[in-house]
């Protein structure tokens, strides 16, 4: 299995955040909520003694808040608890503003050995418009001292069609990306929740999104850059160097199973998908107290419902989907199945059926969700 652990604590929240984060918290706040953690991962292990993980990835909210001894003493209690596989994927998400080489040297002896930068632009002004905490200049001095560590597994998270932001402001990104030179690009079009800081914005005409044939054309645009410098573009909205894919998260699109732990988090076990609550308070005060932790199951699949979510989580992947593999594993033969919704997009050029692999198309990737809720339905 892979493991993901959510630390839901940020200095602030970020303008377009929708996820389950606290800005502002006091240390003691992320000392209790390590202690509660340390006891969920006792407890889930032993649940689950046959467990082996090939991942670990330590997401929020900002991870990096945490410090060299509190980094130290999770991923020592996965070890103890669980067997974590020999070369396993460690990741941890950072905020550059929170990083320093005292920080990267904790990383390195906790044993994390993959690091996702979020940066999400180059420029000051569109920093400033998404509420992020640090500027331009920290992303360049963050990214120097990542190299002065001699890392060389990392990725740098960017968000593209920013209201007001031009094809060449988003080509300018890429280019100072990649002058990072890093081994993973993750690319992700903004998208607004009505209920975050921009949508209000966006709700009450102060922001203007940008139209979609705009936001094609900078996606257009990010993989035929990527692909003349030697990336592969091997899911919808992540780019690699060769061999450098994110384990981890191969683990969701490929339908595996996956423990999530921590307030908020997400595990997908059995054909039982559920979440740990997202709720601060209660998650520690009743793990601190030895009580169970409140959890709900978000849905409990059937044996069609898997198949359904592996067809939408593949075709995710840029490899699509071996429909002979398929058929061995779900009994189901898709090209029959849904003969005329692949039909129907093939002819639309968003799908593609050849040498046994059903995939998106170039065309097709930017419309996916539209395609996959043909699927679904």
């Amino acid at each position: 299995m892979g493991m993901y652990i959510h630390i839901p604590f940020c200095i602030k929240k970020c303008r377009y955040c929708d996820f389950y984060s606290l800005p502002g918290k006091s240390g003691s706040d992320l000392d209790n909520y390590v202690r509660a953690l340390l006891k969920e991962i006792k407890i889930r292990g032993g649940q689950m003694p046959t467990v082996q993980l090939e991942s670990i990835y330590l997401g929020g909210g900002t991870p990096s808040l945490l410090d060299g001894r509190q980094l130290r003493s999770i991923i020592k209690a996965c070890g103890d608890c669980f067997n974590i596989l020999p070369g396993a994927e460690i990741s941890m998400e950072a905020n550059p503003a929170t990083l320093d080489k005292a920080k990267l040297a904790a990383m390195e002896a906790a044993g994390i050995n993959r690091l996702s930068l979020g940066v999400q632009s180059f420029f000051d002004d569109e920093l400033d418009l998404m509420g992020r905490v640090h500027d331009a200049a920290a992303v360049r001095e963050t990214v120097d001292l990542i190299h002065s560590r001699g890392w060389k597994n990392f990725n740098l998270d960017l968000i593209y069609g920013l209201p007001g932001q031009s094809l060449g402001r988003w080509l300018q990104n890429l280019k100072q990306a990649l002058d990072c030179k890093p081994c993973h690009l993750s690319l992700y079009l903004l998208q607004l929740e009505q209920h975050t800081p921009m949508g209000k914005d966006v709700a009450r005409g102060r922001l203007q999104m940008l139209d979609e044939d705009e936001e094609w054309h900078m996606y257009n645009l990010a993989m035929e850059y990527l692909a003349k410098r030697g990336f592969d573009h091997y899911e919808i909205s992540n780019f690699c160097l060769p061999g450098k894919e994110c384990r981890h998260n191969l683990v969701y699109w490929q339908g595996r199973e996956y423990l999530g732990l921590g307030a908020g988090a997400v595990s997908f076990v059995a054909g039982s998908r559920y979440s740990n609550q997202p709720n601060l308070k209660l998650y520690t005060e009743a793990l601190l107290s030895g009580k169970p932790w409140p959890v709900e199951e978000l849905e409990h699949m059937s044996g069609r419902d898997l198949m359904i979510d592996a067809l939408i989580l593949g075709l995710r992947l840029c490899a699509g989907i071996d429909l002979a593999d398929f058929k061995q594993r779900f009994g189901a033969d898709i090209s029959s199945e849904h003969k005329e919704i692949i039909a129907q997009y093939m002819d639309r050029g968003l799908l593609n059926m050849e040498n046994g692999r059903l995939s998106f198309t170039k065309a097709g990737y930017f419309l996916s969700n539209q395609v996959l809720s043909h699927f679904i339905d």
